[in-house]
């Protein structure tokens, strides 16, 4: 028997897609360092463009545990890890990795730490689901979860380097990440709506 795959999994990395786009706007309004100041309008575009995104990043969130709460109740084909391992994960990861940028790097935390580690764990849980429902066949799978780790640790590095570099050089650093989850996010909103 085929498990249908929901379509909270498609419309909550849409949601991803868009709000990384919005983050991406308000970055681009208040840290270009070519641009002025962002003052007037442009400052209330920018604090909506920010509004925005996390409204679209806790849809994306209720949409895709929406998802995998219907993929945990369907029959098990795959061979899948417990759902709750990726929130357990999730946490020690965070906490492991502030400890170790504060302390090895000298980074102070800030949101983007937790922001990408709650996107890796969503998304190792969403591809872990999928293979369990057995709509995501193992190689598929294991692709997936290298990129997902790739992606990661793409973010660590830009998230290590961003105080120490110049303004331009930051700002490029900064916005790199979101481009990337948001365009992997519309990627797999293609995927999955294939599946």
């Amino acid at each position: 028997m085929e498990t249908t795959v929901p379509g909270t999994l498609v419309w909550g990395h849409a949601a991803l897609a868009v709000c990384a786009a919005l983050y991406l706007a308000w970055w681009w309004t208040f840290f270009n360092p070519a641009m002025p100041k962002a003052t007037g309008a442009l400052y209330a575009v920018g604090v909506g463009f920010i509004l925005g995104a996390v409204a679209f990043g806790i849809a994306a969130v209720v949409l895709l545990a929406m998802g995998l709460g219907a993929l945990a109740g369907a029959p098990q084909v795959g061979s899948a890890a417990p759902g709750w391992a990726f929130a357990v994960g999730g946490v020690l990861a965070y906490a492991l990795l502030a400890f170790v940028t504060v302390r090895f790097f000298q980074r102070p935390v800030t949101t983007e730490l937790l922001l990408f580690v709650l996107w890796a764990a969503l998304e190792f849980a969403v591809a872990n689901a999928l293979l369990g429902a057995g709509a995501l066949p193992v190689g598929a799978f294991w692709v997936l979860a290298a990129v997902i780790v790739l992606v990661t640790a793409a973010n660590l590095v830009c998230y290590v380097l961003y105080f120490r570099l110049g303004p331009l050089a930051s700002f490029v650093d900064g916005a790199a990440p979101l481009a990337v989850v948001g365009v992997l996010a519309a990627v797999l909103a293609a995927i999955i709506a294939r599946l």
